[in-house]
């Protein structure tokens, strides 16, 4: 028995170990993704002190929004949107805004008002997508890779606002994918996916079949985004998007968003390759002759 006291007493001590080097461990990984993200321009130091810093504050303010909200999940209540909309969407703009600088959007417009849930879809290059697609201002549920799950604080504030985590190689995960997909759906929430299925800058990925089998399957139109990051979106200064105003962010974006008009799945008649070239064909018009991710 007293061994088993004496065991117990070590794990508050323990525990303490193991998120100190998360907090280190999760972040360098981050780093090193981003890097080899911007490897056609490099980060050099700052931009990898940035990259890791940046996942630092969102793991901590992450876990802060887990803290206000984990009691009041508890005890039954449904803070999906809460979480979603407000937490989550305020920490992904005002981090953008801290290490990257201001952010444009385009075609605010075709964002639909209608009420009815879209499947949202877009380039992927970086870690960056995420903070900045919350300046649509859209509740929306990310289909992201499991692994995500296991960051201290982001995957807890994932949890608790119902995105769905997808084991990449298992059937049964896919499945599981697509139920929780149709709820959420049938819950009112749109749903964003990637469909080049990872973050590439420096060349074009093709876009899997996912998001539009699911339009079809569930008759949901979908809404394309293209994302455009400046190479010097992590060179800049700490604080950039608050020092400089309107102006500057119209001239000197850090990332520009454009929202193309609504996919009508009805329009597709259930060819879901023919959708799956149009949307990728939309969502690749506007980066140029890079060709960016």
């Amino acid at each position: 028995m007293s061994q088993i006291m004496t065991a117990l007493s070590y794990a508050p001590t323990t525990l303490a170990y193991l998120l100190a080097f998360s907090f280190v461990a999760f972040p360098f990984g981050a780093m090193l993704q981003e890097r080899k993200a911007f490897r056609d321009v490099g980060l050099g130091f700052l931009g990898s002190f940035k990259a890791f810093l940046f996942i630092q504050i969102w793991m901590l303010t992450s876990a802060l929004a887990v803290a206000i909200n984990l009691p009041w999940y508890l005890l039954g209540f449904d803070v999906r949107k809460r979480c979603n909309t407000f937490y989550e969407s305020n920490i992904g703009i005002q981090n953008s805004k801290v290490f990257m600088g201001p952010v444009k959007v385009l075609g605010e417009q075709n964002i639909p008002k209608d009420g009815k849930p879209h499947i949202y879809i877009a380039n992927h290059q970086s870690m960056i997508d995420i903070c900045v697609l919350y300046y649509l201002r859209v509740p929306f549920v990310w289909i992201s890779k499991k692994v995500v799950g296991y960051i201290p604080g982001v995957g807890q504030i994932m949890f608790l606002s119902g995105h769905i985590l997808l084991e990449r190689k298992g059937k049964a995960s896919i499945k599981q994918m697509y139920s929780d997909a149709k709820n959420r759906l049938s819950d009112g929430f749109n749903i964003f996916i990637f469909p080049q299925g990872t973050r590439e800058r420096t060349e074009v990925l093709p876009f899997k079949h996912g998001a539009f089998s699911m339009a079809m399957s569930e008759n949901v139109d979908v809404v394309p985004v293209s994302i455009e990051l400046s190479d010097d979106a992590w060179k800049r200064f700490f604080g950039y998007g608050y020092v400089f105003g309107v102006e500057e962010a119209k001239s000197k974006p850090a990332a520009i968003i454009t929202v193309h008009p609504v996919m009508k799945t009805s329009d597709y008649n259930g060819d879901k390759e023919k959708m799956m070239a149009a949307g990728q064909k939309i969502v690749y018009s506007v980066l140029g002759d890079k060709k960016r991710m």
